[in-house]
């Protein structure tokens, strides 16, 4: 048994000296662990993914916070290592693999933010996480709820702690979704590992047995586009539809108005629409080789009347009946649509636009005529009126 010890303690010593010899010697170290208490924390791992997915020749200047150091932290297998600068912890983080990966660190550590001169202390998970927050990295959490049942799911069981650190079972993906929601939008899911997990696009059942590994899915994961597009108000309640992300082969687009669906758009070429005046929930959905399921990006659109405006203009044409000719002008418009006329708030008569004019015998005194006319974009209608005196 002590031999058996030696041995692997001489492979662990050859492993740190061959991850040294990467960096300046005073990078980091192997330190004695016996003293040094490691908290596993998701957040650091989050952390130093992020780190991993960016490239590695970056300055401390180039993100959002930096550690003081040093820091001391824990692999899987219960070694730690002392971290004195960030080069030491870049090629920490680059030196890792699936058999011997980074899980957590001493606490208390501090962080300076770049905008900031105040240092902050990091003494548990949940201080790690408004880090993360600050930072605008996504949380582990943030990556399940974009990611799930596009670039992964689970063969259920899986068993998981809860928010109270209690051991739950869940059987299914409608209890895993339910799990989430009744732990809150801040709990981190905390895996019992190892996990099967189904890989996009075939959904191949994969073993995963760490973090590290949960993010190398994550990281290779296409899943769905990000749907994003842009309205643009154009005149008379006519707007333009501009998508802000790439139509790759194989994407199917489709236009959503109110949950119905009101074409496929093609190429991905901005395309116009006249809407009636309400309120609208416009969707664009996306359906890819790598998003089967499709994913819905969503906006507000609040439609507000766009009434023509009409001028009248009259002229007296029987001087001996005191007919008079009124002539709409209107503006804001491009189709024929009836008018109604109205004298002293008493109905004449309804006449096409197209027509030109209406013929109105007037009292003596004081005559107001008015035009009313409704379209489409100005249900409720619109009113002109010109006032004619006769003595």
């Amino acid at each position: 048994m002590n031999n058996l010890r030696i041995y692997h303690n001489g492979l662990l010593l050859i492993f740190l000296l061959a991850v040294c010899s990467c960096v300046n010697d005073d990078s980091f170290f192997s330190v004695d662990s016996d003293n040094k208490k490691i908290t596993s924390t998701i957040a650091m791992m989050t952390v130093f993914n992020d780190l991993k997915t960016k490239d590695l020749g970056l300055s401390e200047r180039d993100i959002c916070f930096s550690f003081k150091y040093p820091l001391v932290l824990g692999y899987n297998n219960d070694s730690t290592i002392q971290i004195n600068n960030f080069e030491g912890l870049l090629s920490a983080i680059a030196n890792q693999n699936r058999n011997f990966y980074l899980t957590g660190l001493q606490f208390p550590v501090q962080v300076a933010y770049q905008n900031k001169d105040v240092l902050s202390v990091i003494e548990k998970e949940e201080d790690f996480i408004t880090v993360l927050k600050e930072c605008q990295i996504p949380t582990f959490r943030n990556e399940i709820d974009t990611l799930f049942k596009q670039c992964f799911k689970f063969s259920y069981p899986v068993l998981l702690k809860d928010k109270n650190n209690k051991d739950t079972i869940v059987d299914n993906e409608n209890s895993f979704d339910r799990f989430l929601q009744d732990n809150g939008n801040e709990y981190q899911p905390d895996f019992k590992f190892p996990v099967e997990v189904l890989v996009a696009p075939k959904f191949t059942a994969t073993k995963v047995s760490s973090y590290y590994e949960f993010y190398e899915i994550i990281n290779n994961c296409i899943g769905c586009p990000d749907t994003k597009f842009q309205i643009e108000s154009l005149a008379n309640n006519r707007y333009r539809f501009v998508l802000n992300f790439e139509v790759k082969d194989g994407y199917r687009l489709f236009f959503i108005i109110n949950e119905k669906i009101h074409g496929e758009i093609i190429d991905g070429n901005p395309f116009e629409k006249l809407l009636a005046p309400g309120d609208y929930d416009i969707c664009i959905k996306a359906i890819t080789p790598d998003c089967l399921n499709g994913k819905e990006f969503c906006k507000k659109l609040k439609v507000e009347p766009a009434c023509p405006e009409i001028i009248i203009d009259y002229e007296e044409i029987s001087p001996q009946h005191t007919t008079y000719r009124f002539t709409p002008r209107v503006t804001m418009l491009n189709e024929d649509v009836t008018v109604s006329w109205y004298l002293n708030n008493t109905f004449v008569k309804d006449e096409l636009l197209s027509v030109g004019y209406v013929d109105i015998e007037l009292d003596q005194g004081t005559n107001t005529v008015c035009a009313d006319l409704k379209t489409e974009n100005c249900p409720d209608g619109v009113r002109s009126c010109a006032e004619v005196i006769l003595r």
